[in-house]
């Protein structure tokens, strides 16, 4: 009886399943393997690794990252077979806001449908200014870049595009931080995307 107390002692001392990894990422388990992270990470795709990362957080994993906005119901769109779909196709106009690029490496897709020949898009994107200067683009059904996005004159905080004529299709919006720099998230964005034309 003497060495039960000091084992036991050892056994709560040194718990090998506590949940408090810390806030680095790391790979997630296997597809196929449930769960593929510990309790209290969550495994978001396209984010470093072929497998996914852990990143911390639970089911938002966003809430965790500072004062970054919770866009967890249009994640994960890392990739573009993952983007969120619009309805600009029908609206013509349309505004999505309260979104972030957290953690370090999000990248945000969204799809939009072309459904008349020569229509022609506008999108502006408009970003906490301290946070990082995000970047984006325009891209084809094939996932290549049309035509990136620019600084709008006057506003150091936004950026947009245009693109006239374009043939029928989905094609996507990519938003995304710097991947260089002490500051490579934001915390909070908005996108506007207007289809006029032909």
């Amino acid at each position: 009886m003497r060495h039960a107390f000091p084992l036991l002692f050892v056994l709560l001392a040194c718990n090998p399943y506590s949940p408090d990894l810390g806030s680095s990422p790391f790979w997630c388990g296997p597809v196929g393997q449930e769960p593929r992270c510990p309790d209290g990470y969550t495994c978001q795709e396209g984010l470093g690794s072929d497998t996914g990362t852990c990143v911390n957080g639970g089911p938002d994993a966003k809430t965790s990252m500072g004062n970054c906005m919770d866009d967890s119901t249009l994640e994960p769109n890392d990739m573009i077979a993952q983007a969120w779909v619009t309805n600009v196709d029908t609206a013509k106009t349309f505004r999505l806001s309260s979104l972030a690029i957290c953690p370090q490496g999000d990248k945000d897709n969204y799809a939009i449908t072309i459904r008349t020949q020569n229509e022609n898009v506008e999108v502006t994107v408009e970003f906490d200014s301290a946070g990082a200067a995000l970047q984006g683009a325009i891209a084809s059904p094939a996932n290549v870049p049309i035509k990136n996005m620019t600084p709008v004159s006057g506003a150091s905080n936004k950026i947009s595009v245009s693109v006239a004529n374009l043939p029928t299709g989905m094609y996507y919006i990519q938003v995304y931080g710097p991947i260089t720099g002490t500051v490579q998230t934001n915390p909070n964005y908005s996108v506007d995307v207007a289809v006029t034309g032909p």
